[in-house]
């Protein structure tokens, strides 16, 4: 029997619609697209997601997503959704099925619309980022130039000891996506980074005494640890709930330190 994948492939080239079309318009991954008519949706970010994705690639090649998702369901490619709990009062169906099409394209459109605000907060917190940056180096090259212009003062015969400066015992967490993924960050309980981050987007954490970590595709991320290099978290497309970080504990998160050749 055809796989459901090739069926999709086949219903969208009969239409002439590209992949690349699709990705454009929904702001949706090629490899995600792509994985879906490869029959791999353990690749996607798996549950909410992994619908919604589904739905926006159905609806933009007019299929209705109710039908394939039993489809997928029966094919044990999805899992059922979870029944109502509670008595649920029988009522005679009364919605054609223009009208649920017209939902499923509705939600397709608040979830695009959703991408979209999140790209110009990542476009936002990336410009004032680099308008931070930009002011720390004229404030730097201004004190500078003031002790430059300040003759130095002779030390004194017996001076004291300079008091031990004590490392800051924090956690600071630099991300940085080498492909889109999923993820939540919670630092000291609080949720700090939350939803689909795209390839190339940069941001960075602080906590005082924990970090949790929930990721779609833990292949997709590297990051530094307190400005050390951190291992792989897991690999690529895989999913990796509750992953917890503490000062006492963030030794075995971190590569080894690399010795010089001789």
């Amino acid at each position: 029997m055809e796989s459901l994948g090739k069926r999709l492939q086949q219903e969208r080239e009969k239409k002439g619609i590209s992949l690349k079309d699709i990705s454009l318009q929904t702001k949706i991954g090629l490899r995600y697209l792509e994985s879906i008519e490869n029959d791999r949706i353990d690749l996607l970010p798996g549950g909410f997601f992994t619908r919604q994705i589904l739905k926006a690639y159905l609806s933009f090649i007019g299929l209705d997503y109710s039908e394939w998702l039993s489809k997928y369901q029966q094919a044990g490619l999805l899992p059922a959704e979870a029944p109502v709990s509670g008595p649920v009062r029988a009522t005679p169906r009364t919605k054609s099925p223009d009208l649920e099409k017209i939902v499923w394209i509705s939600l397709a459109v608040v979830v695009l619309i959703l991408f979209v605000f999140l790209i110009y907060l990542s476009i936002k917190t990336s410009q004032k980022t680099i308008e931070a940056r930009k002011s720390l180096q004229e404030a730097s090259k201004a004190m500078a130039s003031a002790t430059e212009q300040v003759p130095p003062q002779p030390e004194p015969e017996a001076s004291q000891p300079a008091p031990e400066v004590k490392e800051d015992e924090g956690l600071s967490l630099d991300l940085t996506f080498n492909e889109d993924c999923w993820i939540q960050v919670y630092s000291d309980g609080n949720l700090v980074v939350d939803g689909l981050k795209l390839e190339g987007f940069k941001t960075s954490v602080r906590a005082d005494t924990e970090l949790i970590i929930n990721l779609g595709n833990a292949g997709g991320i590297s990051f530094t640890l307190n400005g050390k290099e951190g291992k792989p978290l897991g690999k690529r497309g895989a999913v990796i709930k509750n992953i917890k970080i503490t000062k006492d504990n963030l030794e075995q998160y971190l590569l080894p330190p690399r010795t010089s050749e001789r």
